[in-house]
């Protein structure tokens, strides 16, 4: 991260930094005794864009302007508008275009009085850790491979937080805990924006080995040889026309003794072409995102072991590339998966499950309490629910509701698809045990998560669709234009709470 927060205990009118950023509510604009004494030392300037009604403190409303004294040079104003209407998202989001305005004015370090966002209704320590998440999330720039122009990239260096004296010590360990959360989603971001000339399987596979190294993580990895010897025909047959040849690694966390693992699962496909079933071209932009949930399941594993969480985490990532030449896979062709079950293939674009049934009938082998698969698996995602929010489905209703309470605490958003049988009908195969597609298009989502199902038998098993949420087209508060690294922090949440 280029951006460093850390936490400091001053009164408003100690602070030395070239900006202070300072929140009010609509309907609650008064100045508190340290926004008054602060307010003096500038000549009354905040007091007076109040009076004046230049700033209201609509939502998401920002006034800055030159104060030049001794400690600040600036001040910011945000506008948080009604506090009775406001969310935790509403608060990602304020605090994000705030970052965003005060690096537009190539301001290099400012500082949050941390006291003006209190609001009733939530806890010091949410407020805190989402504030701290939305600065740092909100000033990424991915800028690994520009060359021209790189003094013209404005930054913002450090951000320091203003809390409470009797809170410091408290403050100081919010803020280190919901970085290695930022941090996390920002290594992923950078990951999955990592062109597919650069990150092949083998690279992946290997920058898993480094995060290992550097975090005292168990490393494995699986190469072509090893997948095809152990029967691993869906697998193979996705990755066998790259010349980009598979890597399945496996990452282990050991946090809670011998407890069963948690099993956490993410697609690798690090380009997908469609393969014979060639997608068209408007399709295959940004398709390098397909490595998400893989990427994802590097920077859970690390965050985890930088957390000293409680738990026994395992991540695999299936990594491969779906390319086209003559030996790739088609229509027709009947696989046996490494599970004995044989799939008949439909379209070649539907790869990832392919991968992923694999994956999951290997993970069974470490005999986990829960699994967890995480992948850009379907574009119905998108139709169903747009670009902010996962479908999740699963065979274990508890397990589901735990993801669903992570989601709550992550603002990371989810919504339960069911897996009805009835669905499993879409799924019959004339030739083969199933097919891994429906003949139609109905139901999208539904029927990869009913195809997965097949794999994992009867142990607790939960499907992230992240199709949709992977990508954004624009920057929008805390979302960055390209990897969002959707997932971190919900799986970290759902880990921690476990």
């Amino acid at each position: 991260m280029t951006t460093k927060v850390n936490v400091a205990s001053k009164n408003l009118a100690e602070i030395k930094d070239k900006c202070v950023a300072i929140a009010f509510f609509e309907d609650n604009l008064k100045l508190n005794k340290d926004i008054t004494d602060f307010d003096k030392t500038i000549s009354n300037a905040i007091n007076d864009s109040i009076k004046n009604k230049d700033f209201k403190a609509e939502g998401n409303e920002v006034k800055a302007f030159y104060v030049n004294t001794k400690g600040v040079k600036y001040v910011a104003l945000l506008g948080l508008g009604k506090e009775k209407e406001f969310t935790l998202n509403k608060l990602m989001d304020s605090v994000s275009i705030l970052s965003k305005k005060i690096r537009s004015m190539d301001i290099k370090s400012f500082s949050i009085y941390f006291d003006s966002f209190k609001n009733k209704n939530f806890d010091f320590d949410t407020y805190l850790e989402k504030i701290t998440q939305a600065v740092a999330l909100s000033l990424y720039q991915f800028t690994k491979y520009k060359t021209k122009d790189l003094e013209k990239i404005k930054k913002i260096d450090k951000v320091t937080i203003i809390a409470d004296k009797n809170n410091h010590d408290k403050a100081s360990k919010i803020v280190s805990e919901s970085l290695v959360y930022a941090e996390a989603v920002i290594k992923t971001r950078d990951l999955v924006n990592t062109p597919p000339n650069i990150a092949i399987p083998e690279y992946v596979s290997a920058y898993a080995k480094e995060t290992a190294r550097k975090n005292g993580l168990k490393f494995t990895v699986l190469d072509e040889k090893q997948l095809e010897k152990l029967g691993m025909e869906c697998y193979m047959a996705v990755a066998r026309a790259s010349v980009n040849k598979p890597r399945m690694f496996i990452l282990e966390y050991k946090g809670a003794g011998n407890e069963k693992p948690i099993v956490l699962i993410g697609k690798g496909v690090t380009y997908d072409t469609g393969g014979v079933n060639t997608k068209p071209a408007n399709y295959m932009a940004n398709m390098k995102d397909d490595k998400a949930g893989a990427c994802s399941v590097i920077h859970v594993l690390e965050a985890c072991a930088r957390l000293k969480l409680r738990v026994n985490v395992i991540g695999i990532g299936a990594m491969a590339e779906n390319s086209i030449s003559g030996s790739a896979y088609k229509p027709d062709d009947v696989l046996k998966s490494y599970s004995g079950i044989t799939v008949e293939v439909i379209h070649s674009d539907a790869e990832g499950r392919m991968v992923l049934a694999d994956a999951l009938a290997y993970s069974l082998k470490y005999k986990p309490k829960a699994v967890i698969d995480i992948a850009t698996l379907t574009g119905a995602a998108i139709i169903a629910l747009g670009y902010n929010a996962s479908p999740i489905m699963g065979n274990d209703q508890k397990l589901i509701d735990k993801m669903k309470k992570a989601s709550d605490k992550s603002l990371e958003k989810v919504w339960q698809f069911p897996l009805w049988e009835e669905y499993e009908e879409l799924i019959k195969s004339d030739i083969a045990d199933i097919k891994h597609l429906s003949s139609d298009i109905d139901a999208g989502a539904i029927v990869g998560g009913i195809f997965l199902k097949q794999f994992v038998k009867d142990v607790p098993w939960v499907h992230i669709d992240i199709g949709g949420a992977v990508w954004a087209k624009q920057d929008k508060g805390y979302r960055i234009k390209g990897a969002t690294g959707f997932g971190v922090r919900l799986l970290l949440d759902f880990l921690r709470e476990r």
